[in-house]
């Protein structure tokens, strides 16, 4: 899997989230742009299919939620995020990624919260690795040409969702 090496600038950011409240965060107001290549991944999904972000190119925008089972705000997006699924889901894929995380606890969590997008696993954590993730939850947005468009870490309002993926349809 290629490094995203651009992304260097993300890190930057990243880094200084966290300095600012480390692991969850609820705080919507830091966000940032980005227009970069986002790295391709293939993910085992839990139903049993994969999904292969270079699949969508093309296709659908996508919108990637990195999760964590022991993540307490992740729990709080999680009805906005399926309610813009259920809206959404003929334009735009959506997948889900635990990290830092046992296959069990994070198919319970789903199971829990409601949480009805694929998803799957990061078991390796070369997914984390290339998109630069530090915190939970972060939202991706990546246009059909495979470019992400934006990147929220933190808590995902209805508001937000809907404007980013507007603007990526």
């Amino acid at each position: 899997m290629s490094r995203l090496k651009p992304f260097h600038f993300l890190l930057a950011f990243l880094i200084a989230g966290l300095l600012l409240g480390q692991g969850c965060s609820e705080d919507t107001s830091t966000t940032t742009s980005a227009k970069e290549v986002a790295p391709d991944f293939t993910l085992e999904l839990f139903d049993g299919g994969s999904f292969r972000l270079s699949d969508q190119k093309g296709k659908k925008a996508v919108v990637i939620n990195f999760f964590a089972s022991w993540c307490v705000s992740c729990g709080k997006e999680t009805p906005i995020i399926e309610k813009i699924f259920k809206e959404y889901s003929q334009q735009v894929a959506f997948v889900g990624i635990a990290v830092d995380d046992t296959e069990k606890k994070a198919k319970a969590f789903m199971k829990k919260i409601g949480l009805n997008i694929p998803a799957g696993l990061d078991r390796t954590g070369e997914i984390k690795e290339a998109f630069g993730l530090y915190g939970m939850p972060t939202t991706f947005f990546i246009d059909k040409a495979g470019m992400v468009s934006y990147f929220h870490p933190g808590v995902v309002t209805e508001q937000l969702l809907k404007h980013e993926i507007d603007k990526i349809l």
